[in-house]
This record gives structure tokens, sequence and C-alpha cells, in this order.
């Protein structure tokens, strides 16, 4: 299984089945498709397989995302990216091309708008001993149809981590409590996750099973405010998304050179024994002495006045929350996925002090910032062309 370091043994059986969600948006243009999948990450390669078979059902454009359950199978998630299981990827791909195909046959008209709730009890910083009360942001796209909610995609910036190291069940974790909690008869839910790399429900869970993940569901459901319908108004053409490469250091040799340093004792026993873990991945990144950048697709697409991010690793919350306030006088609503489109692994701000991410991050100090600026940069472009395009149709 993957998700844990600590963990010994291989899937033994089912909690809760993993789903694979593809949602799509198209006018007669263009098409573009969100897929999400129940995995603790998706690699670079698989992506591309995804995208190649979706092209052929006429889907030109395809986000992939993960929702980073950790009672998934092992996917090949590692620091710096790594290769996709040959069968893992084989049904991810087959499973993906049902869905698409299935999506693309009923879709109908309708408008997109996002929503904010705050959600206290959820989570908090899970490096930080006696971490403060959080309100966690989460946020909502929401699908109308005239005046009902048909659909929503809800992105959770918490990581999925109720279930312990010890179980060996897969399982959706907090994004399957959040999908059974707000799905309806006549209302699907799509759950993915946003900016969690520092968010977990390690200080705020009340238990480790089945129960504690649909009482943390339902505490978001509880709080979740339905969006209201979408009046009227122009609808931007779908436009193919803003992608930008960024390239990365990996660690510098000062930095892997800090990991061998004493480190402060820590009375916490769960963030000692996941800093000592992060401490044995750095010195093997150290072992392995990359000197070549790490290269990663960062992208933004509008839909119907909703500009989406996708990063493919794991953003600090704050950092998420800087991709949103940077870009919002120009980009509208944003909403920020992580683990999209490939799997680098942590990405830190520069002033994070000593925790297990920084010490398993492959990347230099700073990385996170850059992240955030290409991603801006994405988001403006993205809503440019949405601003673009209603001129045009106006």
């Amino acid at each position: 299984m993957g998700g844990y370091v600590d963990r010994s043994e291989g899937v033994q059986d089912v909690l809760d089945p993993l789903e694979v969600h593809v949602v799509t948006v198209a006018d007669d243009g263009h098409r573009f498709a969100l897929v999400v999948v129940d995995l603790i990450c998706v690699n670079a390669d698989v992506v591309e397989r995804i995208r190649t078979a979706l092209r052929d059902v006429g889907v030109p454009s395809c986000w992939v995302a993960a929702t980073h359950t950790h009672a998934s199978p092992e996917a090949g998630c590692a620091p710096g990216g790594g290769i996709t299981p040959r069968d893992v990827g084989d049904r991810l791909v087959a499973v993906s091309l049902t869905a698409t195909r299935r999506a693309v046959a009923t879709e109908r008209e309708a408008r997109l708008t996002a929503t904010r709730t705050l959600v206290s009890g959820l989570a908090s910083r899970r490096n930080v001993v006696d971490s403060p009360p959080m309100d966690i942001p989460v946020d909502t796209i929401g699908v109308t149809v005239g005046a009902d909610v048909v659909g929503l995609i809800v992105v959770s910036p918490v990581h999925p981590t109720i279930l312990p190291a010890a179980n060996n069940h897969v399982s959706a974790d907090l994004a399957g409590g959040i999908r059974r909690a707000l799905s309806g008869p006549d209302r699907w839910v799509v759950v993915a996750t946003g900016a969690a790399g520092d968010i977990s429900t390690r200080h705020t869970r009340q238990g480790h099973g089945p129960p504690e993940v649909d009482r943390l569901g339902a505490l978001v459901a509880d709080r979740f405010v339905p969006p209201a319908p979408v009046d009227g108004g122009p609808v931007a053409p779908v436009r193919p998304p803003v992608s930008r490469s960024v390239r990365l250091r990996p660690k510098q040799p000062a930095e892997l050179d800090a990991s061998a340093r004493p480190v402060p004792q820590i009375r916490d026993g769960r963030i000692r024994q996941v800093l000592q873990q992060g401490l044995r991945i750095a010195r093997e990144q150290a072992a392995r002495q990359r000197s070549e950048p790490y290269e990663i697709e960062v992208a933004a697409v509008d839909l119907d006045g909703v500009t989406v991010v996708g990063v493919p690793g794991e953003l600090f919350l704050e950092l998420g929350e800087a991709i949103r306030s940077r870009a919002a006088d120009r980009a509208g609503d944003v909403v920020v996925l992580g683990y999209t489109n490939g799997y680098l692994g942590y990405l830190p701000a520069r002033d994070t002090p000593p925790c297990y991410e920084t010490f398993a991050s492959p990347v230099s100090a700073g990385s996170g910032e850059i992240v955030v600026e290409t991603a801006v940069e994405a988001a403006i472009e993205a809503a440019r062309d949405r601003d673009r395009s209603r001129r045009n149709y106006a």
C-alpha cells in the first residue's frame, strides 16, 4: 500500500471502494475533462497515458488529479516523482476512459459557480505542537441547471490520513467521507484535494476508523452552503488550459548537509516519528546526488468564470492561499488543486522551519514561491483568454 513510510503490509481488504470520477466541460469548439482518482498520487507517465486515451474519445484537454488517500495501492509515489506500476496504470487508464465516455454521453447545459466554506474543527497544521484551532477553507464549484444544484466539485486542503499506517484496507478516506455526506439522489459529488501539504486531521480527529471518516465528512457537509444559481450573463467558450513548464533546483549540498544535524527534541510522539522518517528520506536524496533540475507542469483553466489551478505536488496551505489572493483581482474566483498532472513532492515555503516536509522535499528552498509565481501568471492568462472571448462574443 502507498502513503505511509512506516507501512509494512500490502492490501488485505476493502473498507470502501476506490473511485474514479470524470467531469467534462464542453462547447462546440472544445472539451476539457477533469479526472479525479482515489490514489496516493498520479505520476506524469500515467497522466500522459490517460490524456492520449481520452483524445480518441473527443477530449483534447485533460487534467488528472489524485485525492492523495493514504489507503490506496502504491502508485509510484516518491519525492521527485516515480514510475506508475503497470497494473495500476492499466486499470486507471481503462476506468478513466469508461468514466469519460459516460460523462460525455450525459453532458447537458449547466452553469458553474464557486463558493467557499470555512470549517472549524476539521484539521490544523499537523507538524505544529499544540496547533491552534483553524478555519479550514473548503472550496466548491457548484454545477447548476436552472435553480437546481446537480453537481459539486469539492476541494479540501486536508491530508486524507484519518486511517493510520496500521490500516491495510483500501479506502478513499476523508474524500470518501465528504462524498457520501454531500451526495444525494439528484446530485453527484467529486472531491479533490487542494493545498494540503501541511494540513491534516492529526490534532483534530477523535479516532482512526470509518466512523471518524464519516464524522469529519458530515462536519464538512454540515457547514456547506449551496451555491446560488447563476443569473444569466454570457458564457465564455471553453478554452484549452494555460500550461507553464517550471524547472526547480534539486536540494543543494548545504540543504542536504542540514539534514545530518541534530534536530530539537519534540514531545509529540507522532511528529517526532515522522520527522525521523523525513531525515531518512533526506539522507537517501543526498546519496543520489542529483544535479539536474526537476521539470513540472503548472496549469490553469477557466471554467465558466471559475479559474482552476493545477499543481503537481504538495503545496502548503499558505502558498495555495497566496495563489488565490494574488490572482483574484484579474482572475476572479480561484480554486487550487494539488496532486494534479504529476507528483513532485512537498513544496514548502522558503521560511518554513525544519520539519518532515522540508526534509522529504526533493527541491531547493524557495521552490514553493516559484510555483506560486508561475501559477498566478497562468491563472491570469486563463482569465484573460476568458475576457477576450467574452468581448469577441459580445
